[in-house]
């Protein structure tokens, strides 16, 4: 197949990089969030603390 180039392909390309470095900027904006949500997910998976007041 041959590629040949239309008037709107620079544009829709530009776009699309434009959406990727939003998205990539977006994504490590938000890394401690995804830790947070890590270490819930672990706590979590540990089951219930029990307290002094918890019958045993």
């Amino acid at each position: 197949m041959i590629y040949i180039p239309r008037a709107g392909d620079a544009q829709l390309l530009s776009f699309s990089r434009e959406l990727v470095r939003d998205a990539l900027e977006i994504l490590r904006n938000s890394d401690h969030i995804a830790k947070a949500q890590r270490v819930r997910d672990e706590l979590v998976a540990l089951g219930p603390v029990r307290g002094e007041g918890d019958p045993a």
